[in-house]
């Protein structure tokens, strides 16, 4: 896999995960990558300098990195008086590229979430990302012992949405 920051033609930044650097040529070209800010598909790379983390780093680096960048953005845009439900919108597309990511390019655990990260932290399990299923307690448990867990919000089924 391999990360690009990238902007679009409003100099939105974000970053994307891709197969491999003719992945991201091929989807910029078909223009299935999106601003998530503004869903503008006239992408470029930004410059960027090399960063080395660990697989476990990753994906709750990325997710983290995304949802406070989302967040900011949102709150600039009602500042500027955007309308709420548009500044919502593009958060929770945000959300949704994140979700699609994790699905991706981790490994599902269901409801064993907690258990199998304990499993991966202390060793006892191989190392790679996994996704599931952890009640709230579970999650602060997981925090407290130095467990580093993302927490995204369930996509909510089309018919619930409105």
């Amino acid at each position: 896999m391999i990360r690009y920051d990238l902007l679009c033609e409003y100099d939105h930044k974000f970053e994307a995960w891709f197969r491999d650097s003719a992945a991201y040529d091929e989807q910029v070209k078909a223009g299935e990558v999106l601003c998530p800010f503004c869903s503008n598909d006239n992408i470029r790379k930004a410059v960027m300098a090399p960063a080395i983390a660990s697989h476990k780093e990753s994906v709750a680096s990325t997710g983290r990195e995304l949802a406070i960048e989302a967040a900011e953005k949102a709150a600039d845009d009602m500042r500027e008086g955007t309308d709420p439900q548009d500044a919502a919108h593009a958060f929770m597309e945000v959300v949704n590229k994140l979700q699609k990511h994790v699905e991706e390019t981790c490994d599902y655990v269901g409801e064993d979430f907690a258990q199998e990260a304990r499993a991966i932290h202390y060793g006892e399990a191989e190392e790679r990302n996994i996704y599931g299923e952890a009640s709230p307690e579970e999650t602060r448990e997981l925090r407290d012992e130095g467990i580093e867990v993302l927490t995204l919000p369930k996509p909510l089924d089309k018919k619930q949405a409105n």
